[in-house]
């Protein structure tokens, strides 16, 4: 059988072999010609979906920070007294401040006022070593003394309101003495502790 031959008599057969030969030479170039545009388009609707998971997680971020800005403005007032609190620095001042307010508040009189091993500037060189728990969250101290005398009621009441000063202060020792001399009784308190600072 020669196919050409058969291929020149039959005309229903050549348009079918044409219409074959030409179908598949447009599949063949539809193949090749679309699968790197399919390609690109995956790859371009692959982008777009992490874009806009990048774009909904930087939205949360924003949305957050308005939030905690919000709560921040609610709160301003609260933060100044967490940094008298605990300040970043060392500030016997604040301290003493405090106390000379409660001893005239309870008419107590202080008789002294000290602070201990306390670097005000700069890098502390050594650390003094305490019998006392360190304070927690690693913060700093700053360890002071205050020796007051009055009645013991008046005593009393400055150690209550001692304990709610706006600076926060560690208790380590509390000690009162009485003594009488010529039908006078004289009630002397020492308070020795310390107050945490950030430091740098």
């Amino acid at each position: 059988m020669n196919i050409t031959a058969l291929y020149k008599k039959k005309a229903e057969l050549r348009a079918f072999l044409e219409i074959i030969l030409s179908l598949s030479t447009i599949i063949i170039f539809l193949l090749f010609a679309l699968k790197p545009t399919v390609i690109t388009i995956v790859s371009l609707l692959q982008q777009i979906r992490e874009k806009q998971d990048t774009l909904s997680g930087l939205t949360q971020k924003v949305s957050d920070l308005q939030k905690a800005n919000n709560l921040l403005q609610q709160n301003r007032a609260s933060i100044q007294n967490v940094n008298i609190a605990v300040p970043s620095l060392a500030k016997p001042n604040i301290l003493a401040g405090q106390v000379l307010a409660l001893a005239a508040k309870n008419s107590v009189e202080i008789l002294g006022f000290s602070v201990n091993q306390i670097t005000l500037v700069g890098k502390s060189v050594t650390r003094s070593t305490s019998d006392f728990k360190p304070l927690p969250g690693n913060a700093k101290e700053m360890p002071f003394a205050v020796s007051i005398r009055g009645p013991y009621p008046n005593l009393i009441a400055f150690i209550k309101d001692f304990e709610n000063l706006r600076v926060s202060t560690k208790i380590d020792t509390l000690g009162i003495n009485s003594s009488s001399r010529e039908g006078s009784v004289t009630v002397v308190t020492v308070i020795s502790g310390r107050t945490p600072f950030l430091g740098d």
